[in-house]
Parts: structure tokens; C-alpha cells; sequence
């Protein structure tokens, strides 16, 4: 990361040694020790989600890949279905349509029936 080598720590910390004592030294290294624990931690995280993130970024890409495929074999099938020519003016599954019904076809309209009514 900062590419500094061993000699580099060893002067560092005969210098720190040197202005804080040997008595707070120990101290000092803990604390040092602590924060660069944390400054990790803190980074790990910060990773993971950056990776979980671009991972959700992935599944949704892929998710609209399919989608526009789909879109575009429902296009393909509307043309198709547009294209082909009907037969026999059947609909889906051999019933006749309403667009296919004439006359004869319609069934009789209902009779009027008469329960007794009076009659003055």
C-alpha cells in the first residue's frame, strides 16, 4: 500500500522511541496496532459491500437481458401470429370466435313468457 520496507519501520520507530520514552512506547504501539485493526476492519467492509453492490448491479443487468428477450420473442410471435393466415376461423382450442359468428350461428333470443297476468 505505502511500500515501505523494514528498515523504513526501524527508523520510524527508534525515532518514536527516541521522542515518546521508553516508559509510553509500548503504549503507543498498542494504540498504533489498534487503529491500523480498525483502519482494516473498516476497509474489509467497505470492500465486501463495494462487491455485494456490484454483484446486485450484475443480477439486475442480467435480470433486463432476459426481459428484453422475452420482449422480443413476444414482438416475434405477434408478427408471426399477425402473418399467418387464420384457418378455419377457429380460435385456441377449435372454439369459434365472436368475430366468426353470423347469423345462423347466434342462438334464438329468449321468448317472452306470460305468468298469468291479469287481464282487464
Amino acid at each position: 500500500m505505502f511500500d515501505v520496507g523494514f528498515s523504513e519501520i526501524v527508523l520510524i520507530a527508534v525515532i518514536a522511541l527516541l521522542v515518546v520514552g521508553p516508559k509510553e512506547f509500548p503504549a503507543l504501539v498498542r494504540n498504533i496496532g489498534s487503529w491500523l485493526g480498525r483502519i482494516r476492519q473498516f476497509m474489509g467492509a467497505v470492500k465486501t459491500e463495494f462487491e455485494r453492490e456490484i454483484n446486485k448491479a450484475d443480477e439486475i443487468k442480467r435480470l433486463m437481458t432476459k426481459e428484453m428477450e422475452v420482449a422480443e420473442l413476444h414482438k416475434n410471435l405477434d408478427s408471426h401470429r399477425r402473418a399467418a393466415p387464420p384457418n378455419d376461423n377457429a380460435g385456441i382450442g377449435g372454439e369459434k370466435t365472436s368475430a366468426t359468428l353470423d347469423g345462423a350461428d347466434k342462438p334464438p333470443p329468449a321468448a317472452k313468457q306470460d305468468h298469468g297476468s291479469p287481464q282487464s
